[in-house]
């Protein structure tokens, strides 16, 4: 055997799959120029997450016709390109909505929408990106922005034509970045200000004003019946000129005279009113659309309860996209009951909007542009400089302890490092089981995210490096790259600024899975490397274990399965030494597959089956689960076809028993390949299929390897 480090013949080996215990799975690959990622032929739904239209749309209809007809006359050749352009409250994104539903027979390929806005600025390209790109293919997504737009434009490109709906779009580069690959497509981007950038792309430019008297007049019938605007002309005319047609403040209007029945249309135009009279000099123009909104927002903000209002302000500061009733309470240190009844008090007035609600989080809101804006005025105005500070800390902390809850739920074998807070979170989210913790890390990843990079931007850097430990479990689970390196990046820096060295080496250690994930293997030993000089400088037995652990398995994915052995032997050995029993009979799955690689069937039988034998014993069922899949594919190479039948289906049973979604599917697939080298090619092709329909969802360079495996068993 080769000595680490040392050169080796080539050789040929098998693909196969390892990974995390219970969140991943990653293509293990003796020479990797031998795999080839096609476009998948199965992907999640076609996508259609441009909103609604809502029965009370009004008007528009000579707008909606002259770029129909645009749009109709365009090149098949081209990407077609509208920009809405006009002030805030005009309607923009409604007018794209109805635009876009109009034409949904002409885009089979899908309707995507984003919002480039953010509360802390325009929303980062790479993560609009990682969103378009997990809307039409499951599985790892690539690390950089180039890399991100280069898939989207393939993925967009092998599909039929799709419409991309950009809102807040402020710079062409946003919407060039962005630009679907391939021909056909149809992109509608709104902004407030014009953007002749594109014009030398052939773009539709519109600028969209108010609604007139007279379809403002509808606008309001619709939505509050006629009869009560047939009662008071006089109120309804004085209603439309001080909102100036501007269907924001219009519709704040009509929440307010819908929740309160009883009030007149009178008193709310008295109320609007004493609210412009109370505008400031200092601010816009009254007859400026930006403060014609903003008077309507106050003329509802001065009737919020206290600590309605207080959340109001208080989350306008925080750098996420979504709130809910656990993150208000945890900014303004109300329980979470109270809190979620201040966030519903706020959707019913119309300051919030109320998105679908997430099983996880409950009921969850945003703001919209105009609020955003006019919150976090008054924010500056009414509460102390130390408010947004403040806020954003104990968000941060709560996010810390609510991320380390699910860590310690999904990983309990991730080391345990300290947490510190400044405002102790309390009461902490608890999980209820694994799936509501990873869950919940899926659904706030984005608001995580920017988190982490206010923590680092404000100097937080114990916070930083806490934060990225403490996600390992998303790290693994979700595998979009691009995140995990940037956060990694950050973490390190943040670690060794505060000097702490073993979360310098626990952060390396990750960044290196993330880069073996990404294929950047020469990236991933260096990053290995560092933290086994760092674990042997210290003494640090268990780091030092887990580097060779980790050389081993990225120097097998690297296609170099004798060099692997050597770094995975002196891990067992050092675990060994350790009494880490369970560490022992990880490193022996892997050193199970290398026989496996050597056709040593019967290496592989005898060491799968001491390490089965250990999980069972540690109380690591689903580990021992996938020691009993590959024990699986050591029989079926002895010719013990029987032994593999029985191992592969009572692996897929215990690993369905689990909910391991990923390794249900690769059980049966593993359980295919036992039966397909026996012979019985129907039955493989059956278990294949079985395996496609659940990879379809989960991964699709997964899927698209058992696609292969089908077509070689037919």
């Amino acid at each position: 055997m080769t000595a680490p480090g040392m050169p080796h013949p080539p050789m040929m080996v098998n693909n196969t799959i390892t990974g995390d215990p219970a969140l991943h799975t990653g293509v293990q690959a003796g020479h990797i120029d031998a795999i080839h990622f096609h476009q998948p032929q199965h992907v999640p739904p076609v996508p259609r997450q441009v909103r609604p239209v809502p029965a009370s749309w009004t008007d528009r209809e000579q707008e909606l016709a002259r770029l129909t007809a645009w749009i109709a006359a365009q090149p098949e050749f081209a990407v077609s390109l509208v920009s809405v352009h006009g002030p805030a409250g005009v309607g923009k994104s409604a007018f794209a909505e109805r635009l876009i539903h109009s034409l949904t027979h002409r885009y089979p390929g899908g309707h995507f929408h984003t919002d480039l806005t953010g509360s802390m600025g325009p929303a980062r390209i790479s993560d609009v990106l990682g969103r378009l790109l997990r809307a039409v293919q499951a599985g790892p997504l690539p690390a950089g922005s180039d890399e991100l737009a280069s898939w989207w434009r393939s993925a967009s490109a092998a599909r039929g034509p799709v419409c991309l709906l950009l809102d807040g779009v402020t710079h062409a580069d946003h919407i060039r970045a962005l630009t679907p690959g391939g021909s056909g497509h149809l992109v509608v981007a709104t902004s407030r200000l014009p953007l002749p950038e594109l014009a030398p792309q052939g773009a539709a430019q519109l600028p969209l004003g108010p609604l007139d008297h007279t379809a403002a007049r509808t606008y309001l019938a619709r939505c509050l019946g006629p009869e009560r605007i047939d009662q008071e002309p006089d109120a309804t005319n004085r209603l439309i000129d001080l909102t100036a047609g501007l269907p924001a403040a219009l519709a704040l209007s009509i929440t307010q005279l819908t929740r309160h029945r009883s009030r007149t249309l009178s008193t709310a135009v008295r109320a609007l009113d004493a609210s412009r009279s109370r505008t400031p000099a200092t601010k816009l123009a009254l007859d400026h659309p930006g403060a014609i909104v903003s008077a309507a927002l106050d003329a509802e903000y001065t009737n919020l309860p206290h600590f309605a209002a207080r959340l109001y302000r208080t989350a306008a500061l925080l750098p996420v996209d979504t709130i809910d009733a656990h993150l208000a309470a945890a900014i303004t240190q109300r329980t979470p009951a109270e809190a979620g009844a201040d966030l519903a008090d706020l959707a019913t007035s119309g300051m919030l909007v109320q998105d679908t609600a997430q099983p996880v989080r409950g009921p969850v809101y945003r703001y919209s542009s105009p609020a955003l804006a006019h919150a976090q005025e008054h924010a500056a105005r009414d509460e102390p400089e130390s408010a947004g500070t403040e806020a954003r800390r104990r968000a941060a902390d709560w996010y810390l302890a609510a991320v380390t809850a699910a860590e310690r739920l999904l990983t309990p074998s991730h080391r345990h490092l300290n947490r510190t807070y400044l405002y102790a979170p309390d009461p902490a989210l608890e999980f209820t089981d694994r799936q509501a913790a990873l869950s919940w890390l899926d659904a706030q990843s984005p608001n995580l995210m920017s988190t982490l990079r206010t923590a680092h931007s404000t100097g937080w850097n114990a916070m930083v490096w806490q934060l990225v430990h403490a996600m390992w479990p998303w790290w693994r689970a979700g595998r979009m790259y691009d995140l995990w390196i940037e956060a990694h990046h950050l973490g390190l820096e943040a670690a060794r600024l505060c000097k702490d060295a073993v979360a310098e080496q626990e952060l390396r250690n990750t960044l290196g899975v993330g880069l073996r994930g990404t294929h950047s293997f020469d990236e991933a030993i260096t990053c290995f490397t560092d933290v086994l000089a760092g674990a042997r400088s210290r003494g640090d037995v268990r780091g030092e274990a887990q580097a060779l652990h980790e050389l081993g398995a990225t120097t097998y994915e690297a296609g170099r399965p004798e060099e692997a052995a050597g770094y995975l032997e002196q891990a067992r050995t050092l675990r060994a030494h350790r009494e880490d029993r369970r560490g022992v009979a990880l490193t022996d799955i892997l050193l199970g597959q290398i026989h496996l690689t050597l056709d040593d069937a019967a290496g592989a039988i005898e060491v799968l089956t001491t390490a089965r034998a250990a999980l069972l014993e540690v109380e690591d069922p689903h580990d021992a689960a996938r020691a009993l899949a590959w024990l699986g594919q050591a029989y079926a190479m002895a010719g013990h076809h029987e032994e593999a039948e029985q191992a592969g289906r009572e692996a897929f049973e215990e690993f369905t028993s689990h909910g391991a979604r990923q390794w249900t599917a690769r059980s049966l697939e593993m359980l295919g390949q036992s039966l397909a080298a026996a012979g019985r090619k129907q039955d493989a092709a059956a278990l294949y299929t079985r395996a496609l329909e659940q990879y379809s969802s989960i991964s699709a360079v997964d899927a698209e390897r058992v696609q292969r495996r089908l077509q070689a068993a037919r």
